[in-house]
Parts: C-alpha cells; structure tokens; sequence
C-alpha cells in the first residue's frame, strides 16, 4: 500500500520537528519514539512495533500519540502482524481521526480482510511464529464489518460484503448473511458481485424454508430473487440451476397448500380442503404434488372430473451430469482378481516379450 507507506515514512523522519513543538512532559515518549525509528530503519521491525506501542502509551499530547499508532501500524505491517496493524489503524480513525488519512486507512483495512478471507492467520506467539498451527482465530469477519462501517459505499465494500454474507453462512449466522446478500443486491444495483448475491440470496432462503417456513416467506422471496435474476442475466450460464430451483420451489408450495388441504379434510372441513387441492391444480400443475391432489380432490368431489395435470418428471429437479467414458486401460490384462476363482489381488498384465505373446492360462 503505497499511500500508507509514504505517511509512515512521513511520521518517521519528523520526530526532530515533533520534538520542538509538543509538551514537556512528552519527553520520554519522545525518546521511545525515535529507539522505535532507530529499530524500524534497522530492520527490527517487531521490536520497533513494540516501542511504538509503548511511545503511545506514555505521550499526553494528541499529536505523540496519534503518529505513534500511525508508525505502530506500518512496523505490524513489516511484521506480517496484520491484525495488529488493523488493531492500530481502528485506535487511529477511532480516536484521532484528524490525523488519519480516511481513505488510505480503509483501503488498507479491506485489504487485510481479504488477507484473512484468504487464510493467512497470525501467528499466536511471536517467539513460535515458525510454527505453523500455532496461531489466532480467523479475523476476517471482524474486519469486514469495522470497514463496511467506516466505508459502506467504498470501492472494495461489494467484493467485500459478498465474502462477509459467506463468512456468516459458513458460521451459522444465516439471518446476518441474508441481511448482507439482501444489502448488497438493494444497494450496489451496479456492482459485479450483484449476479452472485442473487443466486446466493436465493440459496440461503430455500435453506431457511427447509428448516421451517410455516407462512412461506422464504420461499416466495426466494422465487421473486430467481424471477428477477432470469430478467438481469438471461444467457447466465446458471440457469439451469435456476429452473431446477425454481422447480423446487413450485414443488414446496405446492406441498405445503396439499398439507393444509389434508389438516382441513382430517377436521370435517372437506370444502375448504376442495379449495387447497384445486389450487394445487390449478397454481402448480407441474408440482410433485400435482397427481396426488388431483386423486384426492376426485375423492371428496363428485362435480370434479380427473385429467388437468401434467405428466411430472423427477429427474428435472436433479442436476444434470456429463458422462465421460473410462479411459482404456494402456496395457491388456491377462488376469483379473477373482477371475474364475484365482485369488490374484491385482490384475495380472499381459506381457509380450518381443516375439509371442503371453496367451491367457499359459503356464
């Protein structure tokens, strides 16, 4: 990040201009200030993190103690300690944030959690950073939200917000990642991710309605998500995948008007059970659900005449899968295990030693 490198190069080498004009009483985290610029230019680099840290801790003035995070920050960097980069950056536009430069801090933020998003992980002891297992927890989330917070609209946030929907899913936290899908196919009408939230948005709805949507609002949002991902993206390459969803979904709703329709039956209240199942028919004809309705419906009314529904095909709800043929072997086989009784446990190879070949059962 070339922004952030020139301001800590900037904060380095004014500390001798710093000196003059802050107060007395700054003096000794002026003197670990510059033993941190002295380490951070020989190449100390988590030492120097460590003055810097302890230069901030000691300075009363604004201005000490701003540029102490701001250096802070660049040695983590050098370390490779980016969560306490991101640690130093957040105190900055936290606490001083006339002294940050807001853009430059952001970007640097979204690139750290992409860094996490990425797998890096930081090393848990410093000392034992050459072993490789031992370190932190994933940080991606947290970053992600710090810097959508600061910069919701910033150039990285789409990307970011779309990585962070599927950080929540991959946790648990269904309901956050539906919350950020629904904000990132709402407000960033224009961005290159929106094609990819749709159809995540949709996905995670029908895996909410699968556990539990008594009034089918999963399910209908799911299918106005798809409906208009066919009108944005028509020659998408997904679209088989959207049918066959869309399918399903007529298949769920349709399932749930014949379970109502059953409940109802089951109470003596045939009519209104009649209601259902003609609206399976007539919504839903090409549902799972179809012909069974239509056999119950024949059932409980005697004015209704068999016939509207549609021949159903399962296997359109699966996916479909090229078939490549099993490569020939490259040499021929004399003999296969278990081949008229032999106890071979791999096959046996055909060998031509030049001139005749080896003919199956010779001795």
């Amino acid at each position: 990040m070339k922004g952030f490198g020139r301001v800590l190069s900037l904060a380095l080498f004014i500390t001798a201009a710093l000196c003059a004009r802050i107060a007395a009483d700054d003096g000794e985290a002026v003197k670990l200030y510059s033993e941190g610029r002295d380490a951070y230019l020989a190449a100390d680099y988590y030492r120097a993190g460590q003055l810097f840290v302890k230069a901030g801790a000691e300075a009363k003035s604004l201005a000490p103690k701003a540029n102490s995070l701001l250096a802070e920050a660049g040695a983590w960097k050098m370390c490779g300690l980016y969560y306490r980069e991101f640690q130093a950056i957040e105190r900055l536009l936290r606490d001083y944030p006339e002294f940050a430069d807001f853009t430059t801090s952001v970007e640097r933020e979204f690139e750290i959690g992409d860094l996490f998003h990425r797998g890096f992980r930081e090393p848990a002891f410093w000392a034992l950073r050459w072993i490789p297992w031992l370190v932190e927890t994933d940080h991606a989330i947290e970053v992600y939200e710090k810097a959508l917070a600061h910069a919701p609209f910033a150039a990285p946030a789409s990307g970011a917000r779309l990585r962070l929907a599927y950080l929540y899913a991959e946790a648990g936290k269904r309901e956050k990642a539906l919350e950020e899908l629904r904000c990132l196919v709402r407000d960033y009408p224009k961005a290159p991710e929106r094609r990819y939230a749709l159809l995540s948005l949709a996905d995670e709805l029908m895996e909410m309605a699968k556990r539990g949507d008594g009034d089918g609002r999963y399910v209908g949002e799911a299918g106005e998500v798809l409906q208009r991902f066919r009108q944005e993206f028509p020659k998408a390459p997904e679209l088989p995948w959207v049918k066959r969803k869309m399918l399903e979904i007529k298949d769920i709703q349709a399932d749930r008007l014949r379970s109502t329709a059953e409940f109802y039956r089951k109470n003596g209240r045939e009519e209104t059970a009649e209601r259902y199942l003609a609206q399976v028919l007539r919504d839903f004809p090409e549902s799972l659900s179809a012909a069974e309705s239509e056999k119950e419906l024949a059932k409980l009314s005697s004015d209704f005449v068999p016939g509207g529904t549609v021949e159903v095909n399962p296997s359109a709800r699966l996916p479909k899968y090229k078939i490549y043929k099993v490569p020939e072997e490259a040499r021929h086989v004399l003999l296969t295990p278990g081949e008229n009784g032999n106890h071979y446990l791999v096959p046996v190879p055909r060998i031509d030693f030049g001139g005749g070949k080896a003919e199956r059962g010779a001795k």
